[in-house]
């Protein structure tokens, strides 16, 4: 009998976690699973839980949660070198569930079945070194625009996901662009923008589609830049065509694959990581390819 742990982040999202947990315990248990519950009970507590896991305890970790819950998850294994050890599986009850996205999880039942099976993909996370520490991203490393509406979503989670739409249409309205100097795998230049994002996913946010071309099997990082030559309407076309991914096509977004890129402003900034916000003044970031054994 293959022995799981089930951490659920029960203020996750809508606050499903826990209700979900207990209906797709029925199923592991008679797919023959030994499980075991975590339910965290402050920030970070699943990131200390995490680094503390021995090695040998269980087969597979699945975590009930969203793109944040996962990175607490990916950050404690990594940091106490334990991440290659565990079959990863996800659950999507977050409010920003891009992993879940990226691997057609979005269904609970059809997460489920992936969770329960053996279908293994080495998945890439993407390091990012701040000020003061370093921490991996799952989804992506944001500057800009990108930052400073996440900050205004957050003040607006009791909306739910419709808050990433009212933060963005407030952001635009403001309009700032934002000047650093930006290296990308060693070369260096000067770069004003509305914002610049580092995707290791595809999928970000509430099912914006920021890297078409990019993903968690390439072993790059997709590197969207939305330039500073832009109308307050054209950066609204960006938000209107992300949802398809067509705002790549337009003259004013440049998209590259890199290995690693530095984000070096004159002064302390806001950085959005995975959803979360971090304040320093620089932020270097590399792909970190295979890094997780992802079940899809």
């Amino acid at each position: 009998m293959k022995k799981v742990c089930c951490i659920v982040n029960p203020v996750s999202g809508l606050k499903k976690s826990l209700k979900v947990f207990y209906e797709a315990k029925k199923t592991l248990e008679n797919s023959h699973f030994e499980v075991t519950l975590f339910v965290s009970k402050y920030p970070n507590h699943i990131k200390e839980f995490a680094s503390e896991i021995e090695i040998n305890s269980f087969d597979r970790i699945i975590i009930f949660g969203g793109d944040g819950t996962i990175n607490e998850v990916v950050n404690g294994l990594y940091y106490a070198n334990k991440l290659h050890f565990f079959d990863i599986g996800i659950i999507p009850t977050g409010s920003g569930n891009s992993v879940a996205h990226d691997i057609n999880a979005l269904d609970i039942d059809d997460a489920i079945r992936k969770c329960i099976g053996n279908n293994i993909a080495k998945m890439d996370v993407n390091e990012v070194e701040f000020d003061n520490f370093s921490q991996l991203s799952i989804s992506v490393l944001g500057w800009g625009m990108f930052s400073f509406g996440n900050i205004r979503a957050e003040k607006l989670r009791f909306l739910g996901p419709i808050r990433y739409d009212v933060a963005s249409i407030v952001t635009l309205i403001e309009k700032k662009m934002h000047t650093a100097d930006i290296t990308i795998d060693g070369v260096r230049n000067s770069l004003t923008c509305a914002f610049i994002v580092g995707c290791n996913s595809i999928y970000t946010g509430k099912g914006m589609m920021v890297a078409p071309k990019g993903g968690f099997f390439d072993k790059k990082i997709e590197l969207v830049t939305v330039k500073n030559n832009v109308t307050r309407l054209q950066i609204a076309d960006v938000f209107k065509r992300v949802y398809d991914g067509t705002h790549i096509e337009l003259p004013f977004v440049e998209t590259i694959q890199v290995e690693n890129f530095s984000i070096n402003p004159s002064n302390v900034s806001v950085y959005n990581i995975d959803g979360d916000i971090v304040k320093s003044k620089n932020a270097f970031v590399r792909v970190v390819p295979e890094a997780i054994n992802l079940l899809i």
